[in-house]
Formats: structure tokens, sequence, C-alpha cells
């Protein structure tokens, strides 16, 4: 910017005025306006990128509580029964457990298809068993000499009426689901199980419980 100076001469007529411009400095307008400019950018950025992550994690909260969430129901307890290679999952069992009208659902598909039932021995019986007996057959548990191996050998009296897989159930709820091989001429089945197997170890758990129960399905 340049401002008008007007030379004069003390005590002199000023005869001419003269003229004379000085530059005067001053902040460039546009650079402060740059940097305030530049801040309300960042900030405006900052304050959408916040909204953003804030709106997603809404709209992720909000599609998880509407997504549907597969029930257990009767379909599956058929599907169970009835499909040799299905079995329950802990949270399956969880919820056939706490609910008691599909815990009667159970009870009474699992009478339909049931050929053979395992009573639990009497309540005298303490510890591990080793034999058990039901109508229509006998179970006996042999050691192997290999370490942590077992012999579980299913006879039943009639080898016409072999039944496809077995279940086991504690007092405590846990439900173990077993296929069977097909019995030879003379009605026998054996199973040779490892101690060092989880699902095997399960089986055997359960059949040498005395208060377990158990059930042939076809």
């Amino acid at each position: 910017m340049w401002k008008n100076v007007e030379s004069q001469s003390v005590g002199k007529p000023a005869v001419a005025p003269e003229t004379r411009y000085a530059r005067v400095p001053q902040v460039a307008a546009h650079q402060t306006s740059d940097r305030g400019c530049e801040n309300m950018t960042t900030e405006t950025e900052n304050d959408f990128v916040r909204r953003a992550d804030q709106l997603y994690a809404a709209r992720s909260a909000l599609a998880d509580t509407k997504r549907p969430r597969h029930r257990f129901g009767v379909a599956e307890i058929v599907q169970f029964l009835n499909d040799p290679s299905r079995s329950l999952t802990a949270e399956e069992q969880r919820a056939l457990f706490a609910d008691p009208r599909l815990r009667a659902d159970y009870r009474r598909l699992k009478a339909q298809a049931t050929t053979f039932e395992l009573p639990a021995l009497a309540a005298a019986s303490s510890g591990n068993v080793n034999a058990r007996r039901f109508d229509g057959g006998t179970i006996a548990i042999h050691p192997s000499r290999i370490p942590g191996q077992r012999y579980v050998i299913v006879r039943f009296d009639s080898p016409a009426s072999s039944p496809r897989a077995m279940l086991l159930e504690s007092t405590a709820g846990d439900l173990v689901k077993r296929v069977l091989p097909s019995a030879d001429q003379q009605g026998e089945v054996m199973m040779v199980l490892n101690e060092n197997d989880e699902a095997d170890a399960a089986f055997l758990r359960l059949l040498a419980d005395p208060t377990a129960t158990g059930t042939f399905v076809t």
C-alpha cells in the first residue's frame, strides 16, 4: 500500500507541495485467511470422520440386532434322531434341556425311533462299570493291550434288529450319540475306541456311568 506524504518546510510558505510515497508494510490478508481456512478444513474433516465412524458403528449394531438367529426346534430334533451323522452342539444341547416343551418333544420323538432302551443300573451301584444289560442284548467294555484303547462289544439277541445309532444321556444333561457299525451274523457289534479321542472318551465315560441311560435308535 502506498501512502501520500506531503513535505513541508518549517517557517517557509509552501511553494508547491511535494508529494512523496512511502511503502507501509502490512500482513498479507490472504495468508491469514489461508491459515484460518486450513484450520477450519482440518476440523471439518475430523468431525466428518468421527461422525462417519459413529454412523457405521450404529448401523452395524442395528444389523446384528435384526439378523435372524437360527432357533433349535423340532425339525432339528427329527434330523438328529434320523441322521446318524447329525450331532448336537453344546449350544443346541443347552437349548434342548432349558426348554421343557422342547424337551417333551424330544422325548416323544425319541420314543418313536427307539428299538431298545438302556436303563440306569441300581442306585446302589458306585463307580464305573464295564458291563451292562438291556432288553435285547448286552454291552461289555474290555481293555486293550494298547494303552488308552478300549473295546466295546454290543451283542444283540436278534441279529436282524441291529440299530443304526446309540444315544447316551447323563443325569447332568450330557447327550452323546454314537453311530454303530453293522452287526455280524451273530448279532455282535465291536468298536475300538481311543480314550485320547474326545468323542470316544465322552462315549466311554457315559457308557461306564451306572446312572446314565441309553437308547438304541433305528
